[in-house]
């Protein structure tokens, strides 16, 4: 845009407003001079008709023509006519100026612009000739008779026009030279103050704030001017040394910034760096580093100079940009650089102002960070335990590759979803998820089985994670299916090792309780072959003496059995007092009578969450190693000493977690068993618990022992401390989670109650002193009884009889036909059968089968006159419900 004074703008902005006055002026005069001009010549037209419309009148009704032309000729010497034309009712010219066009005929629309119209006359303009042309029709007695046609010349008027506008233009002309000579004088006057304001406002710009600024009282603007350029003036001198002040501070801050700062051209040529980057590049004065070109001697690598400008060409700015630079020595460092490009007036490039940061080790570390990550999520992977992490929200996010093969679910379906909804199996253990987030202690939960139809056992363990700002909850499934039934087959065979143990001394007890019964008997038959009168007191009390050996004999079969069944773990709640009493029982019965038991118990009951077979198979195996100890593992000393089980209660708290890193902050139960045998060193203590270890002879021990100890108090949150001392003894410690529950007092001892009954009862049993016995008991109490030596024996009886027989009491085991056998036959007889099934082991998969297909009840043999008359009160009265 090109700039010009303000004398030019004010002259040529004086002339154009002249010009368009003047313009104005005249084009206004013409049109109003021209309006009223036609205005009147069109009325001067219309007289003139009329008048000759009234001069023809008569020639018009005489049809005189000749005299009509005369008046025609006549009215076209008035001033302004130069024709006049005059037609019949049918546009025929009867009379014209122009003889030619007599008898022609006459336009109905005369040429030009229409002015005027209406029912008597029209008025037209017609631009081409400069004529006014006047059409009126001629009436007499309101009777059309003709038409008369008036040309009027416009020559006067347009003249007139032409001398009007050449003298407005002339007058413009001179206001126009009167206009110009009071812009140039005026300008003069004005900007004369505005070139004293610029001479002010240059020495202003170049440093010079101490100046006398022009005043003009003539005009209040630039009064106001001055007083507002002063001011600016101060304010610009004040900014200026804020600037020095903020530069001086920048530059400060250049120097000593820890980051490097390098300003170069489009070409890489550096402008000024600070000291940092010199420090960083690794030179040792900044000139030498001057000398160098950024992309050619500082960037590592050629390609990496287009990527970069293309980049920053693109963006105008990069931050964090990551790539190589070079060293004097020759070393590779890696940078982050932030870079910003000015641009010039052509919108290119002009230099560079960048800021960069040494970033290596801190790259080398998320390197050697990842390489870690990749490592243990490789180590997660490989697992052959499954592993599952969740937020505190419960969203997946760790799916090991366990885990899939587990559940078919790959870690991309698992990732960010609920656990509930990969696993509903986990919804049973949410609380478990709530616990652990609120008190950041992990939980294991042994031989879990994570949905009904699973076959597979799992042990879980719950732990909390809290890391980086994070937090979550770990889980881990070992699945331990195999290692189960593989513990249950070793506690099954260390289990027939203390079976074996124990034989002897359960075949010496049991020949001393069948000592007692024959001896007694020999003593009675011996008695009666005498014919001696035995005394009724007397009689009961060998009666007695028998009864007692008897339910010792079956007391010595059931904790046999016991000891030797092949049973699922049920965890329930047990009491330790009768554990300690059952092992002490086995212990009399069976262990060397030169060891002394001794037991200490609490008052009340102490409880855990246990199986109880298990806990008994604990104690019976530290108690046997106790009495080995004291017995046959002394060489040279005698037998004997003393065994003690004790029980007491533990409060755990910081101080015995010290000492024992496997406990945890709860109460216990602490069962201590104690012996004063050969002892044991450190070293063998050590190896106790591992498998197959055994201190010995191999024909007296498998080693299994202490390991199957070990692995069920581990199992209930346990743990063991043991303490010995070679030629001294040894005491084992077992620490078992105690369990909080609501004793309720038992009733005390009834005395058993005999039933009487009514009605037939048939007895199946290949055994016929307890065929007989069964018959005498029922007998006694009322009952009719019908017996069979065999199952076959028994359905025969049965079919003939079955009206008359209200139950059926059959032995499981027989020659002929079994008691499943005889049962089904029994059924085909009668689908209503009562039967009662008897049995000396109740624990035996035929006895299963055969309850499964109905059987009302099961006695357990031997039984008593009790327990056999309210079994079949049961099975006759609730049959008969």
């Amino acid at each position: 845009m090109i700039s010009f004074r303000i004398r030019t703008h004010l002259i040529f902005y004086l002339s154009v407003v002249t010009f368009l006055l003047t313009a104005s002026i005249i084009s206004l005069y013409t049109l109003q001079f021209k309006e009223h001009g036609l205005k009147s010549l069109s009325e001067y037209g219309l007289t003139i008709t009329k008048d000759l419309s009234l001069a023809i009148a008569d020639h018009i009704i005489t049809e005189n023509y000749g005299p009509m032309q005369d008046l025609v000729q006549d009215f076209s010497a008035l001033p302004n006519v130069t024709s006049i034309e005059f037609s019949d009712p049918y546009w025929t010219i009867l009379a014209a100026t122009d003889i030619n066009v007599l008898g022609a005929m006459m336009n109905k629309e005369a040429e030009g612009k229409e002015l005027m119209l209406n029912k008597s006359l029209t008025v037209h303009l017609d631009p081409g000739t400069n004529r006014l042309i006047v059409t009126t029709p001629v009436y007499m007695e309101k009777k059309l008779t003709g038409h008369i046609r008036l040309f009027l010349s416009l020559h006067d008027m347009l003249v007139h026009i032409t001398d009007i506008q050449k003298k407005g233009a002339l007058t413009g002309l001179f206001f126009w030279l009167g206009a110009v000579l009071f812009g140039y004088f005026a300008s003069r006057r004005l900007t004369r103050p505005m070139q004293n304001f610029m001479q002010a406002t240059e020495s202003i710009s170049q440093g010079n704030f101490n100046v006398a600024l022009p005043s003009s009282r003539l005009f209040l603007e630039l009064e106001k001017f001055a007083t507002a350029l002063g001011v600016m003036a101060h304010a610009i001198e004040a900014r200026e040394m804020a600037l020095r002040t903020s530069e001086k501070k920048f530059r400060h801050l250049f120097q000593r910034a820890m980051e490097g700062i390098f300003v170069c051209d489009r070409h890489g040529v550096f402008n000024d760096i600070n000291p940092a980057l010199v420090d960083i590049l690794g030179y040792p004065a900044k000139e030498e580093l001057l000398a160098r070109n950024l992309f050619t001697d500082i960037f590592a690598g050629p390609e990496a100079v287009p990527i970069f400008q293309r980049v920053i060409k693109n963006q105008s700015f990069i931050k964090g940009y990551e790539l190589p630079f070079l060293r004097k020595d020759g070393g590779r460092i890696i940078v982050s650089l932030s870079c910003h490009a000015v641009l010039g007036d052509q919108g290119e490039i002009s230099r560079y102002e960048g800021m960069l940061r040494d970033i290596t080790k801190q790259k080398n570390a998320a390197e050697e960070i990842a390489r870690m990550r990749n490592y243990l999520n490789n180590i997660i992977e490989s697992m052959p335990s499954m592993l599952i992490a969740v937020d505190e929200n419960s969203q997946v996010t760790q799916w090991n590759s366990a885990a899939f093969e587990a559940t078919g679910i790959s870690s991309v379906e698992a990732i960010g979803r609920k656990i509930w909804e990969i696993a509903p199996f986990f919804n049973k253990y949410s609380e478990h998820l709530k616990r652990i987030s609120t008190d950041r202690k992990p939980i294991k939960l042994h031989r879990e089985l994570l949905a009904s139809h699973d076959e597979k056992t799992y042990n879980l363990t719950f732990f909390p994670l809290v890391a980086n700002g994070t937090s979550g909850i770990a889980i881990r499934l070992d699945d331990i299916t195999e290692l189960e039934m593989k513990e249950k087959q070793l506690r099954q065979a260390q289990k027939m090792e203390s079976v074996g143990t124990l034989a002897g001394g359960l075949a010496h007890d049991f020949n001393n309780v069948l000592g007692a019964i024959l001896g007694t008997l020999s003593l009675i038959q011996f008695r009666m072959d005498k014919r001696e009168h035995v005394p009724d007191g007397e009689l009961r009390e060998y009666v007695e003496r028998m009864a007692a050996a008897g339910y010792r004999a079956a007391d010595l079969v059931r904790q046999l059995l016991t000891l030797s069944r092949k049973q699922e773990v049920n965890l329930a709640p047990v009491d330790l007092n009768l554990s300690i009493k059952h092992i002490r029982k086995i212990g009399e019965n069976t262990f060397d009578k030169s060891v002394k038991i001794m037991t200490g118990q609490t008052a009340g009951p102490a409880y855990i969450m246990a199986d109880p077979t298990q806990i008994e198979q604990v104690l019976l195996n530290l108690c046997i190693n106790a009495v080995h100890a004291m017995t046959f593992m002394r060489e040279k000393d005698p037998w004997g000493g003393t065994l003690t089980i004790a029980l007491g209660k533990v409060i755990s708290d910081e101080t015995f977690c010290k000492y024992h890193p496997e406990a945890k902050e709860i109460p216990y139960w602490m069962l201590s068993i104690s012996d004063n045998g050969i002892g044991m060193d450190t070293r063998t203590v050590s190896k106790i618990f591992d498998p197959f270890f055994t201190t010995k002879d191999k024909s007296k021990g498998t080693g299994l022992g202490l390991t199957m100890v070990y692995n069920i108090i581990k199992q209930l949150d346990g743990f063991i401390d043991v303490y010995s001392e070679k030629g001294r003894g040894s005491t084992f410690n077992v620490y078992i989670p105690l369990l909080v529950r609501t004793v309720q007092e038992s009733a005390g001892e009834t005395k058993p109650e005999i039933l009487r009954g009514e009605g037939c009862v048939l007895v199946i049993d290949d055994d016929e002193i307890l065929r007989e016995t069964a018959r005498a008991i029922l007998e006694s109490v009322g009952y009719c009884v019908l017996i069979a030596g065999d199952g076959k024996e028994g359905v025969e009886i049965y079919r003939e009889k079955h009206d008359s027989v209200n139950a059926i009491l059959l032995d499981m085991i027989m020659p002929v036909m079994s008691g499943r056998e005889a049962y089904i036959a029994l059924k085909k007889i009668n689908p209503e059968v009562k039967v009662l099934l008897s049995s000396g082991f109740r624990n035996d998969s035929r006895i299963e089968e055969v309850m499964q297909l109905g059987v009302n009840g099961f006695l357990q043999k031997p039984y008593t006159l009790e327990t056999l008359t309210r079994a079949i009160k049961e099975t006759i009265e609730g049959e008969a419900e």
